[in-house]
């Protein structure tokens, strides 16, 4: 670690070195989603959970192009951290061992460490930068992944049309899960994905969808960009995770860097000013910052936990973005209905 700590475990997955910044996610069950979440990019991922493993992972499958039991086609992470590695596999989609799968995607993993006393203290001092590693390493710098444009690692290169219905919307692709696809798929919706920097000015949409993606939203100029273009247009918009801090970003509002994130199936949010509050999946380092928000926003959701942005809308344009993933996987599908509210106003 960062800080000169070491923890020692017993290696698996594939035998290599990598390092990252070191996160920790509380769910406790979804690994094969979370550890192909684009949004996990540069990262080095700690389950709290002690027993990872158990249901091994299933073969990938598709329908009508999107992906249907992962949320991309590989594993994400630069590395795993879990406390007890679960081989012996137990379930009838089982097509292999979570060790096998993350050796087949050259993904390094560390098994036997207190994940607990990690967790600890990642929450008092914050996420840092970590080392997977055979032998120590001393006083070698560690890069940092959010100095990076991270969304250029997992947006899709070229655009690429899923045609389901009349109603068609854009898909700035950041990093986006497979199951934003299924939601919007699901709702009749023909989709024109595209890269997160593409010019997407002379397409003729009704909305717009930012979707999740990996590392610090202020290095995605161009996306900014596209989105004040189609505010000006006064379409449709719907943010998701990133997406939520990007389109704060087109207003004028400001973002900064969490403590250490909210990465879990488990985070609780309540609806601006009621009482009403939902269990959402969480997966963002950064927030948007409630006072740099204009007259013109108001906050949607806040979180329960720490009181930070789980949400913004516009007063009177069709502008909404969420913190949070309404589409779940893994994680609970309460705030599904998010998706049908964008669709009313197309």
């Amino acid at each position: 670690m960062k800080d000169g700590s070491i923890f020692l475990g017993k290696f698996f997955g594939y035998p290599c070195q990598t390092e990252g910044e070191v996160v920790f996610s509380t769910g406790m069950v979804g690994y094969p989603q979370s550890l192909t979440d684009p949004s996990y990019t540069g990262q080095i991922l700690v389950f709290t959970y002690p027993l990872i493993g158990n249901y091994g992972v299933p073969k990938l499958k598709y329908k009508d192009k999107i992906i249907q039991n992962f949320e991309s086609e590989k594993i994400h992470v630069r590395g795993l951290i879990v406390s007890s590695l679960i081989d012996d596999i137990s379930h009838w989609q089982a097509d292999r061992s979570l060790d096998d799968w993350l050796k087949l995607n050259k993904i390094p993993a560390l098994a036997d460490i207190d994940t607990r006393e990690l967790t600890q203290k990642i929450r008092q001092k914050g996420v840092m930068l970590g080392r997977i590693s055979r032998i120590p390493i001393k006083n070698k710098k560690i890069s940092d992944p959010n100095q990076e444009n991270l969304a250029n690692l997992v947006s899709c290169d070229r655009p690429i049309i899923y045609k389901n219905g009349k109603k068609t919307i854009l898909l700035i692709d950041c990093g986006v899960k497979a199951g934003i696809l299924r939601e919007l798929y699901k709702l009749g919706l023909t989709i024109i994905r595209v890269p997160w920097n593409w010019d997407s000015s002379k397409l003729k949409v009704d909305g717009v969808v930012i979707s999740n993606g990996p590392g610090d939203p202020k290095k995605l100029i161009e996306a900014i960009k596209t989105i004040k273009f189609f505010m000006k247009a006064k379409l449709p918009i719907l943010g998701i995770c990133l997406g939520n801090q990007l389109l704060a970003l087109a207003s004028g509002a400001d973002t900064y860097k969490l403590k250490y994130g909210h990465r879990s199936a488990n985070q609780p949010v309540r609806l601006g000013r009621t009482k009403k509050a939902y269990i959402t999946s969480q997966n963002h380092g950064y927030a948007i910052s409630q006072a740099s928000l204009s007259q013109d926003w108001q906050e949607w959701f806040i979180n329960l936990n720490d009181k930070t942005n789980e949400g913004i809308r516009h007063k009177k344009l069709p502008f909404l973005a969420v913190q949070f993933h309404p589409e779940g996987n893994p994680g609970p599908t309460d705030t599904g209905w998010i998706f049908e509210e964008f669709v009313k106003k197309l």
